[in-house]
């Protein structure tokens, strides 16, 4: 698995209680401007990427889609969840550093 390193952090990330996890708390979290990156699974369904894609751009926040499917809720040990944001700019910044080294995905940056 190419993105195990980025995934690791992520689950770092959930230790230090920095993730908002689920659709609604990431939407939340989003226009709250609360959500620095947001992190979906490939296995979400097109409408939530759909939904969180157009959230995200239109609130400049930085997207993560992971080609792979349920890898992102088992490295998190939370198997059904699909999307997760991240709240910390320091861990945000290091996480997407860290995935853009070796991308998998689709990858937006808003300005």
């Amino acid at each position: 698995m190419e993105n195990e390193n980025f995934l690791r952090f992520l689950g770092l990330a959930a230790r230090a209680g920095k993730l908002v996890y689920g659709a609604q708390g990431v939407d939340q979290a989003i226009k709250k401007r609360k959500a620095k990156l947001v992190v979906v699974d490939g296995g979400a369904s097109e409408n939530t990427k759909k939904e969180i894609r157009d959230a995200c751009t239109y609130y400049h926040v930085k997207l993560i889609i992971l080609e792979e499917k349920d890898v992102l809720g088992r490295s998190l040990n939370k198997p059904n969840n699909k999307i997760i944001g991240i709240v910390c700019p320091r861990f945000a910044s290091s996480a997407w550093e860290k995935y853009s080294m070796n991308s998998g995905g689709e990858i937006i940056e808003q300005n």
